[in-house]
């Protein structure tokens, strides 16, 4: 249907006209996507205001938020869109103020031992009834617990980023000793060795990274 969309009609008209295409899709969500910006302006408000950014970069983070809602509501599950757009902005403006502020770089490889913790974490309370000890971490994942305890260092530093700029300033800035990650009992190829393995293959990678965005990044820019 060619007709242009009727500004007058509330958004959930336009959206139930969007899913059961009714309408012109192209005209209908460049239309819905104007409405929503109030749901985008209200999400920084409410949620992102003390976050220290300005609010044009807030709304530009959130924005491919709402896109992504408009264009795939269909994945909303049941989902009122309203609840879908601000959980998606949500996502996105948290995900680029943690990537500007984030200040400690943690390798891969650290992320991959955490993920072992929790699984072992898991599978020693299914066993057990009771959550583990230092010490049954420490076995079960054959790291000493000096070493699990600067993993839990990079735990923190992963896990927490304040959204808040002056909570920010008191934010976890852990100094990990890499070298404290060593083996509990002798491997044939023990954690010291493959976390050396693990770096040098990194770099590489960031190598790779480096390359790949020279590919995509516009000449013009």
């Amino acid at each position: 249907m060619s007709e242009r969309v009727r500004d007058d009609r509330p958004l959930d008209d336009l959206l139930h006209d969007l899913a059961s295409e009714q309408e012109e899709t192209t005209a209908l969500r460049e239309e819905i996507l104007r409405r929503a910006t109030s749901i985008l302006d209200a999400v920084i408000d409410e949620s992102f205001a003390g976050t220290g950014f300005p609010r044009e970069e807030l709304f530009r983070a959130g924005y491919l938020g709402l896109l992504n809602a408009v264009h795939n509501f269909d994945l909303a599950h049941g989902k009122a869109f309203r609840e879908y757009a601000e959980n998606l902005i949500k996502g996105e403006i948290r995900q680029h103020v943690r990537e500007r502020v984030q200040t400690t770089t943690i390798p891969g490889w650290m992320r991959d031992l955490n993920r072992q913790i929790e699984v072992a974490e898991t599978r020693l309370l299914q066993e057990k009834g009771e959550l583990p000890t230092l010490g049954e971490l420490a076995e079960e994942v054959n790291i000493t617990e000096d070493g699990i305890a600067e993993i839990f260092k990079a735990r923190e530093a992963l896990s927490y980023v304040s959204l808040d700029a002056v909570q920010r300033r008191n934010d976890p800035l852990p100094q990990i000793d890499y070298a404290r990650i060593r083996g509990l009992r002798p491997t044939p190829l023990p954690i010291e060795v493959r976390i050396r393995i693990a770096s040098a293959l990194e770099k590489l990678g960031a190598l790779q990274q480096s390359l790949c965005h020279s590919l995509f990044h516009r000449e013009d820019a």
